[in-house]
């Protein structure tokens, strides 16, 4: 089984949505999947920005991903995590930055990590950085 991780550090709507779809896509295609979400990435997870849709939008595909109530990145994720091997993990250090647990974010995080344990879940694999 091919093996991809993705490393998403952006907070951009466009690029969330972008690796969420990469990932979702790649998990239901019988690859083995990794995201680690870290720096400002992370915030957009929070429950209460996803209620609130208060996204950070750059442009224009993300201002109608919004409008046209497209799926979203973490339903994306859901998804290939439901479809195939798809694992998503919280930074650690970002999440102790923000001096916050798992519990104020989306239920799509399998676990906290950091940089050394995604590096062995990442092993083997090709490693893109968002």
């Amino acid at each position: 089984m091919e093996k991809v991780s993705f490393v998403l550090a952006s907070d951009a709507l466009e690029k969330l949505h972008a690796v969420g779809l990469m990932a979702s896509v790649a998990a239901m295609s019988q690859m083995d999947v990794r995201v680690f979400v870290t720096m400002n990435a992370v915030t957009a997870f929070r429950k209460e920005t996803i209620e609130k849709k208060s996204f950070r939008v750059e442009g224009e595909v993300g201002r109608r991903l919004l409008s046209k109530n497209a799926p979203m990145f973490y339903d994306l994720l859901s998804q290939g995590k439901m479809m195939g091997s798809l694992k998503v993990f919280a930074c650690g250090m970002a999440l102790d930055l923000l001096e916050e647990g798992l519990d104020h974010f989306h239920p799509v995080f399998d676990e906290v990590l950091g940089v050394a344990g995604f590096f062995q879940h990442a092993e083997g694999g090709q490693v893109l950085f968002v």
